[in-house]
C-alpha cells in the first residue's frame, strides 16, 4: 500500500488519466445497462433476420449503401427518421436491426427509433465492416440504381449469342 501512495505522489499525470479512464468505463457500463436496445453480434444478428423477420434500417450516406448493404435492407438516413416517417412508423411492432458502415451512428439512430416508440429496436455490433469481415453476403447496386441480388448468379452465354453477349441467370 506505501508503494502504491509513492506511486501516486510521484506520477499525478498518469494516476489522474487513470482515473478518468475508469471514470469513463464506468459510465460507458452504466449507460449500456440503461439503454432500451440491444446490441447483437453478426451470428445473433442472422439468427434475428432468419427467426423474426426484422425491419432492416440501414442509416448510412448514400454513397456507403450504394457500395453495399444487407439484402432487404431499407435505405433510412438520420434526416429520414422522424416523427412524421408514414413509412417508417407502419414497422413499429416489428423487429428493428439498425445498422451503419462503422456502428457509429446507428446507436444514435436506436435511440431515436425507441423515442418514437419502437419497443425492439437492435443494433448490429460492428456495424456492416463487422459484417462484411465475418463473411455475411450483401447486395451492392448495380447500374442504374437497381439492387444486385448478390451470391447465386453467375454469367453464362445465351445460345446463339456473340462471345460478347452474356446475360444473368439464377443457379
Amino acid at each position: 500500500m506505501e508503494q502504491l501512495l509513492e506511486f501516486t505522489g510521484n506520477h499525478p499525470l498518469l494516476t489522474g488519466a487513470l482515473g478518468v479512464a475508469i471514470a469513463a468505463l464506468i459510465g460507458y457500463e452504466i449507460s449500456r445497462l440503461f439503454r432500451k436496445w440491444k446490441e447483437l453480434g453478426t451470428l445473433e444478428a442472422v439468427q434475428l433476420l432468419n427467426r423474426e423477420d426484422p425491419v432492416v434500417l440501414d442509416v448510412s450516406n448514400s454513397t456507403d449503401y450504394a457500395k453495399g448493404h444487407i439484402r432487404g435492407a431499407l435505405h433510412m438516413p438520420p434526416s429520414r427518421i422522424e416523427a412524421g416517417n408514414q413509412q417508417l412508423l407502419k414497422f413499429k411492432e416489428r423487429p428493428v436491426l439498425v445498422y451503419c458502415r462503422n456502428n457509429q451512428v446507428a446507436p444514435q439512430m436506436a435511440n431515436r427509433l425507441v423515442k418514437l416508440g419502437f419497443t425492439n429496436v437492435n443494433v448490429l455490433g460492428g456495424g456492416l465492416t463487422q459484417w462484411i469481415s465475418d463473411h455475411q453476403p450483401v447486395t451492392r447496386h448495380k447500374g442504374a440504381g437497381k439492387p444486385d441480388e448478390g451470391k447465386g448468379k453467375r454469367r453464362k452465354k445465351s445460345k446463339g449469342a456473340r462471345k460478347s453477349e452474356v446475360k444473368e441467370t439464377e443457379d
